[in-house]
């Protein structure tokens, strides 16, 4: 690339600092006048001073800056940014993939480099994650509730008692392989005389997925029921696994595990709108749910950025609304480039990861993000736009510019039953969940529509006109026989109906015991704790979101997510991790931010708080499988 882009943040000049951008011309020759584009998570604000350029197009993090003049061979040109949109907090906040567009319309590509913090600042440590200690010689993620081991030595081979189905073992075989494809396998379907005989036993009167491991003279897996012997099996798989591949640890001879899930509820969210992942990925990402015990996957399927699903319906969705480009409906954002990206999973794909989730025991629920968060839909389906109401009469917290479904609009209303007709033919009995998450406060204030609304149901503001919507919503899923999922946020303005409703508490700590009180079944989910986008360490070179704080390994491991609860009508009935991907593009990402962390949520929502200990978790978490 013959083009360079150094960037600075320096915090004189406004309450959120100065972003100086340097553009560096490394090439031979001079383009003529241009635009810099480039995608920022600090972003100017509609007020920003600039110096050096005239800012132009500015949607979510797709900027557009009209340069005073380009540099020539050898030269540089130094563009000031003041009034910012936050202060930035580490090197990824900063512009994360840059370009030039020139007046014949070609592209210059432009290599960007990391956002520099003041002199003297705080750089490191990326995470802290400490070697840990291990006093059990076993490794077991998430930790049984009941370990009494004795007598550890090599791991023998396991392999079905005599008459046993062996169907559960060839699926943790298979797990197993797909995890750790140059490992030595846990099980066999036969051996020798030396071989240890795993002999699953039936017993309805444990606790729903729990089971017991008896080792001797063999081994005995007491189980609850299919969900408990897969996941004896599992952490059978686990103790040789590690006993054959790591010095620290053994098999036991004697002793006892006596386990069962705290919650019932063990999830993780997987947004694939921000950035598009394909099948393999979400199908190795299940496979890791499975290995760490956890049931459930939230697939975050559209949002602004992007529609993930197919659509009989509206097969536009599958084009416009899956797709960002420069020139197109939709302009890129975050690292894309000026390319963008697009991608959507067909019929097939869902099919596909349902099946592969079904053998894992893990059941699968699809959101469909409404009613804000909707630029995508609303760019790909025509009619969900109130004539009526000035353009950019609001933004979103993402700035994205009038990005809600109209609850004044029929048509609206048309287009969501359809759209949630379709979601469950693709999910079979699953709940499925409708978002309703940050509509912005100003949201249908400047819509004819949605005033006429209000003013004929009597409802006032945003919050009561979404409750409003979300309750139309909420008659349309139960309609369709499921149960129905949301943000916390759809508890204000009077809220939807807690019965067969599952809220995700995401906004703060205090907002489980909240909705609690209030009546509804929650998830825990909060960004302060669970949200595996967030930054993991105070220095500047720490990479990812910061506006719930920061989340190291040990914080996410030792938050309680039932501390302090009250007695109410609503219960707490699980965890969830959160990954969420405007920073996370590639899988080498996804796998720095994701672990230990991801294997933390599943030890809250699996051990008992009084049997979590951090020096273990830390040590036990070195051999985890990744992405």
């Amino acid at each position: 690339m013959s083009f360079r882009l150094e960037q600075f943040w320096r915090p004189e000049g406004d309450a959120n600092g100065t972003l100086t951008l340097v553009l560096i011309n490394a090439g031979a020759d001079t383009p003529g006048p241009a635009r810099l584009c480039f995608g920022s998570t600090t972003m100017p604000r509609a007020d920003a001073m600039l110096t050096g350029g005239r800012l132009g197009r500015s949607i979510a993090t797709h900027q557009e800056i009209a340069l005073d003049t380009t540099p020539g061979p050898g030269q540089r040109h130094e563009i000031t940014i003041r009034g910012l949109s936050h202060r930035p907090s580490n090197r990824t906040h900063g512009a994360l993939a840059a370009w030039l567009e020139l007046e014949d319309g070609s592209v210059r590509a432009v290599d960007c480099g990391d956002l520099q913090p003041p002199e003297g600042t705080a750089r490191g440590p990326v995470r802290d994650w400490p070697e840990g200690r291990v006093e059990v010689p076993v490794s077991i993620l998430p930790w049984p509730a009941e370990v009494r081991l004795e007598g550890f030595g090599p791991a023998p081979l396991l392999v079905p008692g005599p008459g046993c189905d062996a169907a559960p073992f060839i699926e943790v075989m298979r797990l197993h392989r797909r995890l750790f494809p140059a490992a030595p396998a846990p099980f066999a379907l036969t051996g020798d005389a030396g071989a240890s005989a795993v002999t699953p036993r039936l017993d309805d009167t444990l606790s729903a997925e729990g089971y017991r491991l008896v080792f001797g003279d063999g081994i005995t897996l007491v189980h609850a029921d299919a969900a408990g012997l897969r996941h004896g099996l599992i952490v059978l798989a686990q103790i040789a696994h590690a006993a054959r591949n790591d010095a620290r640890f053994a098999f036991p001879a004697g002793g006892e595990i006596a386990d069962a899930p705290r919650f019932e509820w063990r999830g993780c969210h997987f947004d694939v709108a921000r950035n598009f992942h394909g099948v393999e990925v979400v199908t190795r990402l299940l496979d890791i749910l499975a290995w760490l015990r956890m049931n459930r996957l939230h697939w975050h399927l559209t949002d602004d950025e992007g529609w993930r699903l197919p659509s009989r319906a509206f097969p536009d969705l599958g084009t416009t609304g899956a797709a960002r480009a420069r020139g197109g409906h939709q302009p890129p954002q975050y690292a894309d480039g000026p390319a963008g990206q697009s991608g959507h999973y067909t019929e097939a794909d869902i099919a596909a990861v349902l099946a592969h989730a079904g053998k894992l025991g893990i059941a699968v629920m699809p959101e469909i993000d409404i009613p804000g968060h909707c630029t995508a839909l609303m760019a790909a389906v025509p009619g969900l736009r109130d004539p009526g109401e000035p353009e950019e009469s609001y933004r979103s917290i993402q700035q994205f510019p009038n990005n809600a479904l109209n609850p004044g609009l029929a048509r609206t209303y048309v287009v969501v039953e359809t759209l949630l007709a379709e979601a469950a033919r693709l999910f079979p009995g699953a709940r499925l969940h409708i978002g309703g998450d940050e509509v912005d406060a100003r949201t249908w204030a400047g819509s004819p529509a949605a005033q006429a609304l209000a003013q004929a149901e009597g409802l006032a503001g945003t919050p009561e006109l979404q409750a409003h919507f979300m309750r139309r919503a909420q008659a349309m899923v139960a309609g369709l026989g499921r149960d129905l999922g949301a943000w916390d946020e759809a508890a204000d303005g009077g809220g939807i109906v807690p019965e067969n409703t599952l809220l995700f508490a995401w906004r703060s700590v205090g907002k489980t015991a909240e909705l609690i009180a209030a009546g509804y079944d929650v998830v825990a989910t909060p960004g302060q704790a669970y949200y595996l986008d967030m930054v993991q360490g105070a220095g500047w070179d720490s990479p990812g979101a910061a506006w719930a704080g920061i989340a190291t390994p040990e914080s996410t491991y030792r938050f309680d997510p039932a501390e302090g609860l009250p007695d109410g009508p609503g219960r707490l009935i699980g965890v969830q991790a959160g990954i969420w991907t405007e920073h996370l593009n590639t899988v080498a990402r996804l796998n720095d931010m994701l672990f230990p962390r991801l294997a933390a949520v599943a030890e809250a929502g699996w051990t008992p708080q009084a049997g979590r200990d951090w020096p273990r978790f830390a040590a036990l978490s070195k051999g985890l499988p990744t992405l």
